[in-house]
């Protein structure tokens, strides 16, 4: 290629950009114009409105009655009863350049009065700032006019004084189509002459270039090959003829070619290994650029915040987690600190299920944002859990062995006593104490007769059970109860929640947080019993409206014993939690102090397929743990 073509080249090239950069001048010099016409009009018109509008206020209000309280209401009563105030916007309106509806609203952005009758008595829609917009760069303002179609409003309040609040509000709405429409022709007559220009430019390059651009399509072909993937083979053969230039370039070209692909297959296999493990993750893992848009989420996120990865990635991280919830200002806060964040708990607001306490973990990572998110209830309950079973397994250990080795001495003492009472029974004051030792070892009997009874294994009766039918029963027996203490039963279920189990132990376990519910409410109240099916669990839920359960002793209520009721004997909450292990399922509860406690049992579903192939087996106390 010779110097003289490169030299056209160039000389084309400059043309083109001078007549691109004469092209942009005009259209900017152009548009600034049409830019101060709309905003100046705008501006005149609000202004206009705003003295239209006090001008009738202060006409009606000296025509109204003396004595007369004029406050918000009055006023506003005013424009809207005003029936010549719409005819007089839309005669404002007539010969606006930008302006396409002129609006009076109240406080609340209800429509008192419009140059469009429709719209009045209807709330109205927030639009962007038009004041924002004449602030934002010339070329950005005249991408959006050429490109969008989009509605502004200026806004100007309308008070009495003294009030710092305003009881009406000029809105005058513009639109950026009929900027469009007034700059088009400009734009027109400059898109014109440039391509005029640039159409002499290009012959002129067609004309000097043919050779070079003959090489740089070749060139140009290889990239987009190595862009789509397709690789080329070490030996492919090459053009005979090419300058030399270029001949180097292509060499250099199909070594970069090699590289890349191998590199392409590491990225590639990196990409799967990752998606991989984020999808074994029990963690919600979220990864954001430095725009804040979603690049990667775990499935666990999905379960967490409810909501599949696709409506994620469309909200980005201001629609998950907005700045002014607790998790967002963290994640802020983390951001302007460049400080990482460790397990901190924060509450989890979710669109749909009820908020939730989450373990937060936030990385800064080259501009990217890493957030980790754990349930920390639910890991808080399985801790509780985890302990209210250890204990329940040493309880076990302790009975099992202690409770015959006390049970035998009991039994000589009650013999030994009886003889005694028998020798004694002529001296009362003798009797009577002999009595009360009479009366504690029989209460010492009791006690290690519920320990023995407590341990003892169980042999479960197993069979298809309806817990929807097991739940019906349970509100049959304590409907004359709950009618005494004035406490109405609901009961709610959708249909068959059928699961394998022993029907009078779970009947027992769910009568006993049931009768709970009923005695926490000592005024009354209401105490819903539902079934629900919930991802491929039955869900029974006893929700009470009672005062709660207080947060010194929520860690204890399954404790064996443990009661806070003067005459209560603490085996019903613990009974319930080993039938419940038993069939191999999980309790829980919420509560809210004065307003009440739900507790909620989850077992696995039975499916139609699974009914023959479940073996009954046997379940013992010490498996209850």
């Amino acid at each position: 290629m010779s110097l003289k073509n490169r030299l056209r080249i160039s000389i084309v090239t400059l043309v083109t950009l001078f007549v691109f950069a004469e092209c942009v001048l005009s259209l900017l010099i152009a548009a600034e114009a049409k830019f101060k016409d709309a905003i100046d009009g705008a501006q005149a018109i609000t202004e206009q409105v705003q003295h239209l509008v006090r001008l009738r206020l202060n006409e009606q209000a000296a025509a109204a009655k003396p004595g007369t309280v004029r406050g918000r209401d009055f006023w506003r009563g005013l424009v809207e009863n005003d029936k010549s105030l719409p005819p007089l916007l839309q005669k404002t309106l007539t010969g606006a350049l930008a302006v396409v509806e002129i609006l009076v609203c109240d406080s609340d952005g209800i429509v008192l009065a419009s140059s469009n009758l429709d719209q009045e008595k209807k709330p109205f829609q927030p639009l962007p700032g038009f004041v924002e917009w004449t602030q934002r760069p010339l070329w950005d303002r005249l991408l959006e006019v050429l490109t969008q179609s989009q509605d502004y409003v200026r806004v100007a309040p309308l008070g009495i004084p003294g009030d710092p609040q305003p009881i009406v509000s000029i809105r005058v709405v513009t639109s950026t189509v009929l900027v469009k429409g007034a700059i088009m022709p400009q734009v027109r007559t400059t898109l014109l002459v440039s391509a005029l220009s640039m159409l002499v430019s290009v012959a002129l390059a067609y004309l000097f270039s043919n050779v070079i651009l003959r090489s740089l399509d070749r060139l140009s072909q290889r990239i987009e090959s190595m862009a789509t993937g397709h690789f080329t083979e070490p030996g492919s053969p090459k053009p005979d003829r090419e300058a030399k230039e270029f001949a180097d370039m292509q060499s250099k070209l199909d070594l970069l070619s090699q590289r890349f692909r191998g590199a392409r297959d590491d990225v590639e296999q990196l990409r799967a290994n990752v998606d991989r493990m984020m999808e074994r993750l029990e963690e919600a893992v979220l990864l954001f650029d430095s725009r804040q848009r979603l690049q990667r989420a775990s499935r666990s996120a999905e379960h967490l915040l409810a909501m599949p990865r696709e409506e994620m990635a469309s909200r980005g991280m201001d629609g998950l987690f907005p700045a002014d919830s607790p998790l967002g200002a963290t994640i802020r806060r983390a951001m302007l600190s460049g400080m990482n964040v460790r397990d901190i708990a924060v509450t989890l607001d979710r669109d749909g299920p009820p908020p939730v306490r989450v373990l937060a973990n936030v990385e800064l990572l080259d501009g990217n944002v890493l957030i980790t998110l754990r349930d920390a209830e639910t890991r808080r309950q399985l801790r509780s859990q985890l302990d209210i079973s250890t204990r329940l397994a040493a309880i076990s250990r302790l009975t099992g062995g202690v409770a015959h080795e006390i049970k035998n001495p009991l039994n000589a003492m009650a013999l030994h006593l009886e003889i005694l009472r028998s020798k004694l029974e002529r001296d009362e004051e003798v009797g009577n104490e002999v009595n009360v030792i009479g009366g504690e070892i029989a209460r010492l009997d009791r006690v290690v007769k519920t320990f023995l009874d407590f341990t003892r294994p169980v042999d479960l009766k197993w069979e298809d059970v309806d817990l929807s039918e097991v739940a019906a029963e349970v509100a049959g027996l304590v409907g004359p109860e709950a009618k005494r203490a004035a406490v109405e039963i609901d009961l709610a279920s959708p249909g068959p929640a059928r699961i394998r189990g022993d029907r009078d132990l779970l009947k027992q376990a769910v009568l006993n947080v049931v009768n709970n519910g009923i005695e926490a409410m000592k005024s009354g109240g209401k105490l819903e019993i539902a079934v629900s099916r919930d991802a491929g669990d039955a869900v029974l839920q006893v929700t009470d409206q009672g005062d709660g359960i207080p947060d010194a002793v929520r860690d204890k209520i399954f404790n064996l014993y443990f009661t806070t009721k003067q005459k209560g004997s603490g085996i019903g909450l613990a009974m319930t939690f080993r039938i419940v292990q038993l069939h191999n399922a999980s309790i829980d509860f919420q509560t809210v102090p004065g307003e009440g406690t739900t507790f909620r049992m989850r077992f696995a579903e039975l499916e139609s397929s699974d009914r023959e192939a479940i073996i009954p087996a046997i379940a013992s106390g010490s498996s209850a743990g």
